[in-house]
């Protein structure tokens, strides 16, 4: 054996793929890669035995992030496998991928172009009610980057494209998008207050996904209390677990409405302000879903609803940040805007006066 292993070596020993051969069941030569790939977690050895004992020429395998051609070639005192390592397939991109960051782009050449249509008017005394339309084509754009960032969302979903979990504090997430939540809902004539008790919740999970999940929360109770209406959000943790409630004042969710409220239907046409598109409370089921919890919808006899996400809490592993808030904000445009912008009046779109 010790001079077929030589002769093995003295062949294959320089070859840049994984050289295994097997004998009895057991590896008794590999090359360099070879010795890489049986030393490491993904590659069992009783796996590449079945593969010996049933050759078909060449076969593809998945090992870890890898995927290996495999050819069994037959000696009498033993078989000899070569992987030979395949490209790694283009990521395929879905139909969604730069819709957000063109949907931003063209607000942001939107927002230029105003800057310099209300210098020259100002200029000119010829402002009337040009604020008031030019809010309101921002607004209609804020519309459309909401909807393209639910079905996005969506999309990524289904495609199991999910971002990296990390170590945040969830406690300064609600607490931030809370603060912002509160005057924005006062300009749409809703009362928005927010309870907890704890200051800081150390959390490991998607920031990201987690923070859409409570847009879509917070969306919902604002567009149900309407105006002059209250939504009222709080944060309690305990045991082991946190749960987040948003409770509005609006006439509650129709019976026939609560079979299908996180179904996913979206309209066939495009929702009018107000309406919403079907896919905020679906998506924000999925999160929670994903993060081990769970979402439920309760209606009040004498109107009102409730949404309540319940999550087990997953301490981090590194101590995150205090000071920072943590959600995207779409390259200076934020989310809460974004997902509130089809219920806020205009003013909350109009041009600022400061200076560039």
């Amino acid at each position: 054996m010790d001079l077929i292993t030589s002769r093995l070596d003295l062949q294959f020993g320089s070859f840049p793929e994984p050289v295994i051969f097997l004998a009895g069941g057991q590896a008794v030569y590999s090359n360099e890669p070879g010795q890489q790939l049986l030393q490491s977690e993904t590659c069992p050895l009783n796996l590449l035995a079945a593969l010996a004992e049933h050759p078909s020429g060449s076969m593809e395998i998945a090992l870890g992030q890898a995927t290996y051609r495999v050819t069994v070639s037959p000696f009498e005192m033993g078989d000899l496998l070569v992987l030979r390592p395949l490209p790694q397939p283009e990521e395929k991109k879905h139909p969604f991928s730069n819709a957000v960051y063109r949907m931003r782009e063209c607000l942001s050449n939107f927002t230029a172009v105003q800057w310099k249509m209300k210098r020259v008017l100002e200029e000119n005394h010829l402002m009337g009610d040009f604020d008031q339309d030019l809010a309101n084509q921002s607004r209609l754009i804020f519309q459309m980057l909401r909807l393209t960032r639910q079905a996005e969302l969506t999309q990524e979903l289904n495609d199991k494209a999910f971002p990296r979990e990390e170590g945040f504090d969830l406690a300064m997430v609600c607490q931030g998008m809370a603060d912002e939540t509160t005057w924005l809902a006062d300009l749409a004539g809703v009362r928005f207050s927010y309870s907890s008790n704890v200051e800081h919740l150390p959390f490991q999970g998607s920031k990201s996904l987690l923070t859409q999940m409570l847009l879509a929360l917070v969306s919902n109770g604002v567009r149900a209390a309407g105006k002059e209406g209250e939504v009222e959000m709080k944060l309690h943790a305990e045991h082991g677990r946190c749960v987040i409630s948003v409770r509005d004042s609006g006439v509650g969710i129709p019976e026939d409405r609560m079979a299908t409220l996180f179904s996913g239907d979206a309209p066939e046409e495009i929702p009018r302000p107000g309406e919403g598109s079907g896919l905020g409370l679906y998506n924000a089921q999925r999160i929670a879903a994903l993060h081990g919890g769970v979402l439920v919808a309760q209606s009040g006899q004498d109107g009102g609803a409730c949404l309540v996400v319940s999550l087990p809490i997953v301490v981090p592993t590194s101590v995150p940040a205090r000071n920072n808030p943590g959600y995207d904000n779409l390259g200076g445009y934020s989310p809460v805007l974004i997902e509130l912008s089809d219920v806020l009046p205009w003013q909350a779109f109009a041009p600022s006066d400061t200076e560039e």
